[in-house]
């Protein structure tokens, strides 16, 4: 099993795609051991790389069973994971622990130093590629970027990379190496932290701030030069947090739960998790967001009332209650993602900014539409 084989040494039996894509991974099993494996194609550059990763033994990377050339493509046979990946944990949870960041962190960089002692770079590192298995193993996946890195090149023969975790060297400025794969790590970290990326906002949590920040260095020298040296960062960070919460005494019968920030540790009240759940302004956490959100509450909340008390009989207060809603407060229900409805909706959903400039758009327009229709039917409405 050391070469790339024109004729695979198992036989399988295709049993589904696993997405809608063109070339995209399919579900096999071997006929002989009844064994679920993914069936995955790849581009032919990446056959040395895809054989130095089947080398590879490590729980937190998947086990490769073959890699053929079959009618003139490259395919890898790689195990099947049962799980979740990051991206699903983080959309379904409303925060993650600071402890649980930090050990899959560790988890993370395990594999990463599997793969860096071979020469092979991921490229590729953020919350969709990484599964966490039923058993709660962390997992690395697709290699789709994967490459090695060669001293005498200044910059990558193919440009790869996911928009917002790729490091800047990966679009040119410079060759990748172990610490582009860093730089993707320091971006995890933060959006399993606050769901945003560090050139958005950063975390002020203290025991990944530090973390983050060096990671994501623009200039390569000034992160942390290997996964081992930024192992040995996160391992201190463990401790740290084990030793505060070794220090903190919690009431005998109460769960609590520590939510760090940079003044102070604060449990989630049922108040702060409604507005921080369902409250437009407040779901994110910042600052500024929420004081503009305050500001307009207030002014809707005193306004509105106010507008409507003019009214001098039943049914016009409720059409000055209706023309308020649909001007001041459906915007802020639409266009702020209330309960994440855009997710649900392909073209707010999509990954290329062009489709959800157009998403918002048609948005806008149903929007105005909706309100000309409303002040139509009513002949004018409280505008007459």
């Amino acid at each position: 099993m050391g070469n790339v084989n024109n004729l695979k040494q198992f036989s399988y039996k295709e049993i589904e795609p696993l997405t809608d894509q063109i070339n995209g991974p399919i579900l096999v099993r071997e006929n002989d051991t009844k064994e679920f494996f993914v069936k995955k194609c790849y581009p032919l550059y990446l056959q040395d790389n895809l054989m130095t990763l089947q080398k590879i033994k490590h729980s937190n990377l998947p086990s490769i069973q073959e890699v053929v050339i079959e009618d003139g493509q490259l395919y890898l046979y790689e195990e099947f994971i049962h799980g979740k990946t990051l991206t699903e944990i983080i959309k379904t949870s409303e925060t993650l622990e600071t402890k649980m960041i930090l050990k899959r962190t560790l988890d993370l960089l395990e594999a990463l130093i599997a793969l860096h002692n071979e020469g092979l770079v991921h490229r590729d590192v953020k919350p969709g590629n990484i599964m966490l298995t039923n058993d709660g193993v962390l997992k690395l996946i697709d290699f789709d970027a994967v490459r090695v890195f060669e001293e005498e090149k200044e910059t990558d023969t193919v440009q790869l990379g996911t928009i917002g975790f790729a490091s800047p060297e990966q679009f040119g400025f410079a060759q990748t190496d172990a610490r582009s794969d860093l730089y993707s790590v320091g971006v995890v970290i933060n959006v399993c932290s606050i769901k945003e990326y560090p050139k958005k906002q950063l975390s002020f949590d203290p025991f990944l701030h530090d973390l983050i920040v060096k990671a994501t260095k623009l200039d390569p020298k000034n992160r942390y030069q290997s996964a081992m040296e930024m192992q040995a960062a996160v391992k201190e960070k463990w401790n740290q947090l084990n030793a505060a919460q070794q220090q903190t005494v919690e009431p005998v019968g109460i769960s609590k739960k520590a939510i760090d920030d940079s003044e102070q540790q604060h449990v989630k009240t049922p108040i702060r998790s409604f507005l921080g759940n369902y409250v437009p302004g407040f779901r994110t956490g910042q600052p500024w967001k929420m004081t503009l959100a305050i500001i307009y509450y207030v002014f809707v909340l005193i306004g509105l009332p106010g507008t409507i008390y003019e009214g001098r009989t039943m049914s016009e207060k409720l059409l000055v209650a209706l023309d308020g809603s649909i001007l001041f407060i459906l915007p802020v229900l639409l266009f702020t993602n209330f309960l994440n409805f855009h997710e649900k909706i392909p073209l707010l959903n999509a990954k290329k900014n062009v489709l959800r400039g157009i998403g918002y758009s048609l948005l806008v327009l149903s929007w105005l539409i909706y309100y000309g229709l409303f002040l139509f039917v009513t002949n004018g409405g409280v505008r007459k």
